[in-house]
């Protein structure tokens, strides 16, 4: 069994009361504060007044999505908070995420390589090219075949799997003191169990099903504040000179709890900008 795997067995068994502080790790109270406060804001995005979890969703993607109607699905009629494609990619990137930590792969810092880099930047390449044609369209310029939201969708799952794969050894190099120094991604197996998980998720959204209107708006809406806490996460360690100082999961709370805020803020701000320039 992994290191990796072994702490995060043991962050999963131990409660935040039952915790014992070591050298370097963040004092009790301010993981239950924390947990608090994000317990707060969750409840508030789920249940204020003034709006349905839906439209909030669509706020907080807005400003990095153009959300529009003619590139989006719609679950029981109901148009979810990102479009074809950006849905796919957030997709993507958690389903990425979540293989790469069951594989006890927390602590690599090791991108792809060889073959499978070429495999993966070769997926970006495929959304790249679909992107590109459904632009040429829109400015009524030659195009190579017809877009539509299955395509899209494609191409952004496979590209959310990609960037999991790149983003999160880089995350990792910049946490770990001790980093596994085995390859997350050292063959093109890693990348088969993917395949028919991937498959449920396209199906998943290709369907439209009204109950799973939540579980995707929410799931892809992840998506996004996670891989914008990443790359937060790693500015703020750069900047703050924390750079390979951490060796247990609970001294990455902090920093990351400020990431989130970061990334939730910042994309509030790109909304209100955004629809301050479209009136």
């Amino acid at each position: 069994m992994s290191t990796s795997s072994q702490n995060l067995r043991e962050a999963l068994r131990t409660t935040i009361f039952e915790y014992e502080p070591q050298p370097g790790d963040p004092p009790r109270w301010l993981l239950i504060a924390l947990g608090a406060v994000f317990g707060a804001a969750l409840l508030a995005l789920a249940f204020a007044p003034g709006g349905t979890l839906i439209e909030r969703l669509r706020a907080l993607d807005g400003g990095i999505c153009a959300q529009l109607p003619t590139h989006s699905f719609y679950p029981g009629g109901e148009r979810l908070p990102l479009c074809a494609r950006n849905t796919g990619i957030y997709l993507g990137f958690i389903i990425g995420t979540i293989a790469f930590f069951a594989r006890g792969k927390g602590r690599t810092v090791q991108p792809p390589r060889g073959w499978v880099a070429l495999v993966l930047l070769g997926f970006i390449a495929l959304m790249g090219i679909d992107g590109f044609n459904s632009l040429f369209l829109d400015l009524h310029l030659p195009h190579l075949y017809q877009p539509n939201n299955l395509l899209r969708l494609t191409t952004g799952l496979l590209t959310g799997t990609a960037m999991s794969a790149f983003l999160l050894p880089i995350a990792g190099g910049i946490l770990w003191r001790k980093p596994d120094p085995s390859k997350a991604y050292g063959s093109l197996r890693f990348l088969v169990p993917l395949a028919p998980v991937l498959v449920v998720a396209f199906a998943a959204v290709a369907t439209q099903w009204a109950w799973l209107l939540y579980p995707i708006a929410i799931l892809s809406s992840v998506g996004v504040v996670l891989a914008l806490t990443l790359i937060n996460q790693t500015f703020v360690l750069a900047l703050s000179g924390r750079v390979e100082r951490f060796t247990r999961w609970v001294q990455v709370a902090p920093v990351f709890a400020l990431s989130v805020a970061l990334a939730v803020t910042e994309l509030l701000l790109l909304f209100h900008f955004k629809q301050g320039l479209l009136g």
